[in-house]
C-alpha cells in the first residue's frame, strides 16, 4: 500500500479509496487529479463528505469487488450544524445517498445491512482483506472527536497493531487497542453507525 496525504479535509474519504485501487491497479496513479476525480464522483452532494455507496461504486468501475458492510443504510448527520450546514441541506444529501444506494444495488454490489464489532475488523483483515473503516478519528490523536474513513490493509499478531493508511498522516502503525477505541467511540461520541467497504 503506498501512501498519499489528502489535500483538503473533505477528501479524506476519496484520498481513502485512490489508495486502494492504486494498491490493486499502479496505473490509477495517486495524484490530485485522480483524489478530486474520485470526490467529484462519490459526494453526498450538497454535504461534502463521499458516500460509502459512492466509493463502492467507483471501486467496482475501476475492476474492483467491494462489499459493503454497515449498520444502517439510511443517510444520518446528527451534528451537521455544528459544521454549518442546514437540515434543508442534510435531507437533500439523504435523497443524493439513495441515488447512490440504488445505483450500487444494479451494479450488484454485495450490502450487508448489520451490527458489526471490531473483533470482525480484526479477523477479516487478518485474512488479507483490505478495509475502508469509518472510525472517529480524533480517537487517533487525541483531538475532538470527527467521523473519517481509513485503509485498514495489515495486522501484526505479535506487536497487536495494524497498518493502516490514514490520509492526514500517510502510512502508520496504530496498536489494537488504539483502533477498537477509535471504531467503539465513533458510536458513543459522533454518534454515527459503523460502516466498511471489504476488498
Amino acid at each position: 500500500m503506498q501512501a498519499y496525504q489528502r489535500t483538503t479535509p473533505f477528501t479524506t474519504a476519496a484520498s481513502s479509496l485512490m489508495a486502494v485501487i492504486n494498491h490493486f491497479n499502479p496505473e490509477f496513479k495517486l495524484s490530485r487529479e485522480n483524489e478530486f476525480l474520485i470526490w467529484r464522483s462519490t459526494a453526498t452532494l450538497p454535504i461534502r463528505a463521499s458516500s460509502i455507496f459512492g466509493m463502492a461504486i467507483f471501486a467496482k468501475k475501476q475492476g474492483l469487488e467491494p462489499s459493503i458492510v454497515l449498520e444502517d443504510k439510511d443517510y444520518d448527520y446528527p451534528d451537521y450544524r455544528f459544521k454549518g450546514y442546514k437540515k434543508k441541506e442534510v435531507e437533500a444529501a439523504k435523497f443524493s445517498s439513495q441515488m447512490y444506494y440504488k445505483e450500487s444495488k444494479e451494479l450488484g454490489i454485495a450490502i450487508e445491512e448489520r451490527d458489526f464489532e471490531f473483533k470482525e475488523v480484526r479477523e477479516l483483515v487478518k485474512k488479507g482483506k483490505i478495509l475502508i473503516l469509518r472510525i472517529n478519528e480524533g480517537a487517533l490523536r487525541e483531538k475532538k472527536s470527527t467521523s473519517k474513513y481509513i485503509v485498514v490493509f495489515g495486522y501484526d499478531a505479535k506487536k497487536k497493531e495494524f497498518s493502516v493508511m490514514d490520509a492526514k498522516q500517510g502510512i502508520v502503525k496504530v496498536k489494537d487497542e488504539l483502533l477498537k477505541e477509535a471504531f467503539e467511540t465513533l458510536a458513543t461520541k459522533k454518534k454515527r453507525g459503523h460502516e466498511m467497504i471489504v476488498f
